[in-house]
């Protein structure tokens, strides 16, 4: 009875979202180091998932996207799969490896894999390291996504001070330089260069808009 519920919340969810975006202007900007047709593993804050979300719809035909069991989970899987995400379930976590696995056989096979580097439950702004390992083992770059609105809901009580953009407001999505991990290094040497460009280009969205 609980996750129905959840799925009605995500339907609802999912048409919230279709409307607001529709007034909004959307603005996507990918490195030049970012090939076409080529699966990525995709990583933004937690409180930009729907900034990031709306963002990657274009990113590729074949994407897809870690919700973990939760709730929140369950909340967010309705919007993903209605927007043309593949949703796999399962922690990012050494708990839910298969999840992990399944993910890296899509990133070969060409898809490219989102989720939050700080979820399900932070702490905020804290990379973990399962996606890392995603990258890793997929041999494919990890591509730090950074967001920002002209105007937007922040809901202060959440852990993560989650950010939902109004209508007719701005919104800039950038897709960084791929970051590559070498099968031999120490994923966890990489935790602080994620975040820190992840950091950056949320300052760097939020600094362009500032200009338009």
């Amino acid at each position: 009875m609980e996750n129905k519920k959840f799925k009605r919340y995500g339907l609802i969810l999912y048409y919230l979202l279709k409307i607001i975006s529709k007034t909004m202007k959307i603005q996507v900007i990918k490195s030049d180091k970012i090939k076409e047709n080529e699966g990525y593993v995709c990583g933004f804050w937690h409180n930009k998932l729907v900034g990031a979300s709306l963002g990657l719809i274009n990113f590729t035909d074949k994407k897809a996207v870690l919700a973990s069991p939760s709730k929140d989970g369950e909340l967010i899987s309705v919007p993903m799969e209605k927007m043309g995400f593949t949703v796999v379930r399962g922690s990012s976590g050494k708990d839910s490896i298969k999840a992990v696995l399944k993910l890296i056989k899509f990133i070969k096979s060409g898809y490219s894999a989102g989720t939050p580097l700080d979820g399900p439950k932070g702490p905020i702004y804290q990379v973990k390291p399962g996606m890392l390992y995603l990258a890793q083992k997929s041999g494919r770059g990890l591509v730090p996504v950074g967001v920002a609105f002209s105007n937007k809901w922040t809901f202060e009580k959440t852990w993560d001070k989650f950010q939902m953009p109004k209508p007719f407001s701005k919104m800039l999505c950038i897709a960084g330089d791929p970051i590559f991990i070498p099968e031999d290094a120490n994923k966890n040497d990489y935790l602080d260069i994620v975040r820190d460009t992840l950091l950056e280009l949320d300052k760097k969205a939020e600094e362009e808009l500032r200009k338009k």
